[in-house]
């Protein structure tokens, strides 16, 4: 069975509601009238009860002059109301004739009664004269007060019936009205694809829940569009970067097996494609490095690591590389414990110190600092080199970005992509600053070791 539109299930919501208001409404008008009208008689019979006592205490009545008295009385009190008087031993004293003769023996004060003639409200009361204890029942007729709220009744069913269907069909127009926007919006969606991820949902300016809807997926195909455009950018680049060091193997054996050459050539031939099969393996390591980042795929456990020994440790590795370009590697580190992934930590130092000596001019200066304050490790690389233009410096960490003009064009412009998501697997991210012809400083902040076992994980990449 196919379930009922949101549409549908609006109308009935709507229609079920009201049907009980309307319920509700009409029991309340129903029960409150009654009860009023019943009020009314009990007030009119409570002051011709007592009528008939003063009437007595003015008059003086005496057994001979009672009939006419009380026929006097009687006759002020409206065609369908009874006064019937008894004496303490219950005779009937008044009216002489067969009326509806109430047990009044047998009755409360106040309460209703059937006769052959119908069913009436009465109101009994005793009271004393010249020595004589008499009783007086005072009593209405309910017939027009049934027949009053018989005909209400049939009122609110016919009033009700249509103007439930009116609500019924104005409820469903509504909830059409209502999910109006939405039905614009799901459209929109349906000629969205995959090369169209530019395009955006209407905003129908409601100032609600629909409008914080259509804003909310806008901003999730914004973050769609934006993720589709890296995807595609990050293959067009890898290809490009591996489709040189492939055509580059492929030509060199291509021409190495053209003709018979001696074993000199055929070793140069061999170095060359191993030169190009090692820049494709660190090509291929560091793409995997970064899509196990993009996957959440691996951790980077954390553990007590000596920043001061690891700097000195990477700059003297990095040192015949200084020596052969003419450039002083220095260091200024101060002792400090922090939380940290030695591995990472160490492939993210290389990283910086690799790309301050390449964009390091002979002659020129390279620092790496380590420091404590307000409670972080504070790690730093400064270079004397060329410095990054002001228009290069929000893309530097991007995917194979390079500034070829500015800081030299080699590598494939990964390595800062890796030691910002190293970075960022330790709770904290790259700065740099950098004026043109002043060089250019990396610096991040880790957290200190404060003696509890943090080895598990905490951040995200390749340990290696």
């Amino acid at each position: 069975m196919k379930p009922a539109s949101t549409r549908a299930r609006l109308m009935l919501w709507y229609s079920g509601v009201l049907l009980c208001a309307l319920a509700f409404f009409s029991l309340e008008i129903y029960s409150r009238l009654q009860t009023e009208l019943l009020r009314d008689v009990d007030r009119r019979l409570h002051a011709e009860a007592h009528g008939v006592t003063e009437v007595f205490e003015i008059e003086g009545i005496t057994d001979a002059s009672l009939a006419e008295e009380m026929g006097e009385f009687a006759e002020e009190v409206p065609q369908g109301r009874l006064l019937q008087l008894t004496a303490d031993s219950g005779a009937l004293l008044w009216p002489q004739r067969k009326p509806p003769v109430f047990p009044v023996s047998l009755m409360s004060t106040l309460g209703e009664q059937t006769v052959d003639s119908g069913r009436f409200r009465v109101f009994v009361t005793k009271f004393e004269s010249r020595g004589r204890t008499y009783t007086v029942l005072a009593g209405e007729s309910l017939d027009n007060i049934r027949s009053l709220m018989a005909r209400l009744q049939v009122i609110m069913l016919v009033t009700a019936v249509p103007v439930f269907f009116a609500a019924g069909l104005g409820g469903y127009w509504l909830s059409r009205r209502a999910l109006a926007p939405v039905d614009a919006m799901t459209q929109a969606a349906r000629s969205i694809s995959l090369e169209s991820l530019s395009k955006r949902l209407p905003d129908p300016h409601t100032g609600d829940e629909i409008e914080r809807l259509a804003k909310a997926w806008n901003e999730l195909l914004e973050r769609l569009d934006v993720s589709v455009k890296r995807i595609q950018q990050f293959t067009a680049d890898a290809s490009h970067e591996l489709r040189t060091p492939l055509a580059l193997i492929r030509s060199t054996a291509e021409l190495a097996l053209r003709r018979e050459r001696d074993s000199q050539e055929y070793r140069q031939a061999l170095s060359d494609i191993e030169h190009e099969a090692d820049r494709m393996t660190d090509l291929t390591e560091s793409l995997l490095t970064l899509a196990r980042a993009d996957a959440n795929a691996t951790h980077m456990p954390l553990e007590p690591v000596d920043v001061k020994a690891l700097v000195q440790d990477v700059t003297g590795q990095s040192g015949r590389l200084a020596e052969t370009k003419g450039i002083k590697l220095e260091t200024e580190a101060a002792t400090a414990i922090a939380e940290a992934n030695p591995g990472g930590l160490r492939r993210l130092l290389l990283i910086l110190v690799d790309n301050a000596l390449e964009h390091t001019p002979a002659g020129g200066r390279v620092l790496v600092s380590v420091s404590r304050n307000n409670g972080r490790v504070n790690l730093s690389v400064r270079d004397s080199g060329e410095g990054i233009p002001p228009a290069a410096l929000p893309h530097i960490f991007e995917r194979f970005y390079r500034a070829k003009e500015e800081r030299g064009g080699k590598g494939v412009g990964l390595g800062l992509s890796i030691a910002q998501a190293i970075a960022q697997a330790h709770g904290s991210v790259i700065e740099v600053e950098s004026k043109l012809g002043e060089g250019a400083c990396f610096r991040l902040a880790l957290r200190p070791h404060d003696g509890r076992d943090q080895s598990g994980p905490a951040g995200l990449l390749h340990s290696a």
